[in-house]
Parts: structure tokens; C-alpha cells; sequence
């Protein structure tokens, strides 16, 4: 039998390393001073700027920052129900002129007007600029800084805003408030003449006799639109007011029964 005499295939590649490691062409600390040298000369460059000049807008990133801080400004200060704008209607508008800034004085929601809005965005802008330019100070001119905080604020302030309508925080309209008003009425009607003190009972007993107690909500309609959830919230609240426990876990209500002899 032949035995091969080739060489070995490992021996096809150069087992020898290189002597000198070191980064070939140019010098890696040379470059990161550079670097680290031109963000100095930024952020001083933008320090003296702002020192000189605060409100002025050399770069694209001053009118983005102002924007995002703008923006993020309007939603933590809770959008079109925020603080300033019933002050700054009541100077601007008539109350018996304008039904909608009657509303608000009476802290109900109302739509705002196109050209008021736009001054409430102008306004808004004008504090995203102050909130820029302060945030700049304090970031030493470091732009890139001062535009992540502004990116963060926005949402957190969106995050807010969408908690706020999601909990019922906001303001109801007029419309929505004199149905609540309404509502209201009509279950301490109901309860003065179908519930009486004693026993318990379910929450879906509560919500079935008031629909048969109430013609207009037995079913379900777009005239008369009320939901089972919205019955248990007039039972909670009126419950409460009459100093009894608060509703269990189970949806039972103590203290309080349904009259049925009053079907009869």
C-alpha cells in the first residue's frame, strides 16, 4: 500500500502572528481626542452663543428643541384644558358673547375656537423656546442633551394625557353633564320608591329593576344609550351617600334591597 506525501493541509496556512498589534494608519486615541475635542468646542461655541444672544436660532436643532419642548409643555399641562387658557380667554372674549368660554368658567369642556388655538400654540411655543434655552444652560450647550430630554417629556406628557381621558380626568362637556345631572335624578327616584334598608342585593338586580323602573332604557337604543356599568356607578355613588358599605367584590350591595312588592 502507496502512502500519501503531500504536505500537510494545516500547513497551508501561515502559523506566524503578527508582531505588532497596534491600530495601523492611525493613531485610536489621537482620534477619540479629536473628537472629544471638537464636542468641546461645540458645546462652548453654543455656550458663548447662548451667553451672547439666548433667543437665537442658529441651527435646525434650536427650532426642533423649542418645537418638541412646545409640544411636550401643551400635554403635561393637560392640552386643551389647560391652566392658561380660561385666564387668557376671559381677557380676549366676552363670556356673554361666547358660550364656550361660558362653559369654561363653569369647568366644563368646550371646544376651543381655530384662532384661539392658534395663540395658545404660539403661546406654547414662546414657553418651549424658554424651556429650551434653559435646559441648554443647564446641559453646558450640550444639544444633543437637551433635545433627549425634550424627546422624553413629550412622552411622558402623552402617556399623561392618555391617562387623563382613560380615568375620566377631563373635563365633561355641558352636554355630558346634564345627562350625568339627569341621571342622577332619575336613580334617587327610583331608589326612594324600589329599594328599601335591609338585606342585599346584586348589582344586576339594581341595574335590570331600574331599566324595567325607567321605560326609555329597557333596551338598548342611540336615543337613550346607558350601559349596565354606568347603572352600577349611580348605585355606587348613591349607596355612599347613604352611609352604607361600598360594594363588594362580588358586586353585592349590604344594607339595601329591592322592593318587589312595588311591581305589583
Amino acid at each position: 500500500a502507496s502512502t500519501s506525501l503531500g504536505p500537510d493541509p494545516a500547513a497551508a496556512y501561515d502559523q506566524a502572528y503578527p508582531v505588532d498589534l497596534d491600530f495601523q494608519g492611525s493613531d485610536l486615541s489621537a482620534i477619540r481626542g479629536e473628537r472629544i475635542a471638537a464636542q468641546k468646542a461645540a458645546a462652548k461655541k453654543s455656550r458663548e452663543d447662548l451667553t451672547s444672544n439666548p433667543l437665537a436660532m442658529r441651527e435646525p436643532k434650536d427650532f426642533l428643541g423649542s418645537a418638541v419642548w412646545a409640544v411636550a409643555l401643551w400635554f403635561l399641562a393637560g392640552s386643551r384644558s389647560n391652566p392658561l387658557v380660561t385666564p387668557v380667554a376671559n381677557v380676549l372674549y366676552d363670556e356673554e358673547e361666547e358660550t364656550w368660554l361660558k362653559d369654561r368658567n363653569e369647568n366644563l369642556f368646550a371646544p376651543l375656537p381655530p384662532g384661539f388655538l392658534v395663540l395658545m400654540g404660539l403661546i406654547f411655543l414662546a414657553l418651549g423656546v424658554v424651556a429650551d434655552r434653559s435646559i441648554l444652560l443647564l446641559a453646558d450647550g450640550d444639544k444633543d442633551i437637551c433635545l433627549q430630554l425634550a424627546g422624553v417629556s413629550l412622552i411622558g406628557g402623552a402617556s399623561l394625557e392618555l391617562g387623563r381621558i382613560a380615568s375620566g380626568e377631563k373635563d365633561v362637556t355641558r352636554e355630558e353633564d346634564e345627562r350625568a345631572m339627569m341621571l342622577q335624578q332619575e336613580f334617587a327616584e327610583f331608589a326612594e320608591r324600589r329599594l328599601v334598608p335591609g338585606g342585599n342585593v346584586h348589582r344586576s338586580e339594581i341595574a335590570s329593576a331600574f331599566r324595567r323602573f325607567n321605560a326609555k332604557y329597557r333596551i338598548e337604543n342611540e336615543q337613550y344609550p346607558l350601559s349596565d356599568l354606568e347603572i352600577e356607578r349611580l348605585a355606587r355613588a348613591w349607596n355612599r351617600l347613604q352611609g352604607n358599605d361600598d360594594m363588594s367584590s362580588a358586586g353585592f350591595f349590604t344594607g339595601i334591597k329591592i322592593n318587589d312588592q312595588a311591581d305589583a
